[in-house]
C-alpha cells in the first residue's frame, strides 16, 4: 500500500470511513454569540459527538461553524474556546477527531490538534488563491507544513480543493489543483466538495481527482446522502457529512439520530458489498 494511504489507514482502519461534523454554536467574540457558558457549549458538542459514536461513524471534525462572519485567521478567544471544547470531546469520546478552524486557520488548527491529541486538521484554503466572502484567501501550505514540523505534530492535513463557497483565481481543472495540493502542498488527504454547505459533491469532480492522484486518499466532502452514497463511495475513499445528518437537513440544528442511522445503514451495506467483491 502506498504511504499516503497507509497514513490515512493508521487513523481510519475500516473501509470507506465516513466522518461526521460537530458544528459548534457561536463562540465568545462571534457576532451571534449569546453569552452561553463554555461548559454548556462543550456539553452540546459532546452530545453531538456521542450520537456519531453511537451510530457507527468513523470520526468527527469539530468546527466553529456558528462564528460567521469569519475572520481570515482566528482570534485568540476563538482558539481558546475551540481548545476548551476539543479537550472536552477528546475526554468524552473515542472517535478519531479532526479540527477545522474557519475561515481557514491551519496554524490554529494544528496548535489545537497538537494540544488535545486530535489526529488530523481540515484546511479549506490550503493551496492556491481563492476569492471568498472575506476577501482573498491565499495558500497557507508552506506555513502550515513548517509549523507542524516545528511542533513535532503528527496530525494529518486534509486539504480541500475548489472548496465550497470559494472561487479559485487560477480557474484550472480540479484534478490539477489536487495534484499540486499533494505533490507541492504535501497534503495527506484531498477533499472534494459541492458548491455550498450541504450541497451535493460532483461525482465527476471526485472521479477526475481520484484518477489524477490514485495513491492518495480522496474524500467526498459535502452533500453525501442515502441517495448518492453508493455512487460517491464507489469512487472516493471516504466522506465527510454534516448537514444531511441534521434535523430537517438544517446545518445549524442538532444531529437527528434517525437520519444518522439511516445513512450509516447504507454505508455499512456499501462496505459489505466491497468486502464481498474483494473476496
Amino acid at each position: 500500500m502506498h504511504e499516503p494511504m497507509e497514513r490515512f489507514r493508521s487513523v481510519f482502519s475500516e473501509p470507506k470511513p465516513v466522518i461526521g461534523m460537530v458544528h459548534l454554536p457561536p463562540l465568545p467574540g462571534a457576532p451571534r454569540y449569546n453569552g452561553a457558558q463554555m461548559a454548556d457549549i462543550a456539553e452540546y458538542a459532546i452530545s453531538e459527538a456521542r450520537k456519531l459514536e453511537e451510530t457507527g461513524y468513523s470520526g468527527l471534525i469539530v468546527e466553529n461553524f456558528g462564528d460567521a462572519m469569519f475572520y481570515k485567521r482566528a482570534r485568540p478567544e476563538t482558539i481558546a474556546a475551540m481548545t476548551y471544547v476539543a479537550k472536552a470531546l477528546a475526554d468524552a469520546v473515542s472517535l478519531p477527531m479532526g479540527i477545522c478552524v474557519l475561515q481557514s486557520d491551519a496554524i490554529a488548527a494544528i496548535s489545537i490538534a497538537h494540544v488535545v491529541g486530535a489526529r488530523f486538521v481540515r484546511v479549506p484554503y490550503y493551496t492556491e488563491t481563492y476569492v471568498v466572502d472575506a476577501g482573498l484567501m491565499e495558500s497557507c501550505a508552506a506555513d502550515a507544513l513548517r509549523f507542524r514540523k516545528l511542533l513535532g505534530s503528527d496530525a494529518l492535513i486534509f486539504a480541500d480543493v475548489h472548496i465550497k463557497h470559494g472561487y479559485p483565481l487560477s480557474q484550472r481543472p480540479i484534478q490539477e489543483s489536487a495534484e499540486d495540493a499533494v505533490h507541492r502542498g504535501l497534503a495527506d488527504v484531498v477533499i472534494v466538495t459541492g458548491k455550498k454547505t450541504g450541497g451535493p459533491t460532483n461525482v465527476e469532480d471526485v472521479q477526475k481527482v481520484k484518477t489524477q492522484i490514485p495513491q492518495y486518499p480522496v474524500l467526498a466532502g459535502s452533500g453525501i446522502s442515502t441517495a448518492d452514497a453508493h455512487i460517491l463511495l464507489g469512487i472516493a475513499d471516504g466522506a465527510i457529512v454534516g448537514t444531511n445528518l441534521k434535523i430537517n437537513g438544517d446545518t445549524e440544528s442538532p444531529i437527528d439520530l434517525c437520519r444518522a442511522k439511516e445513512l450509516m445503514t447504507v454505508i455499512q451495506g456499501i462496505r459489505q458489498q466491497e468486502g464481498d467483491d474483494q473476496r
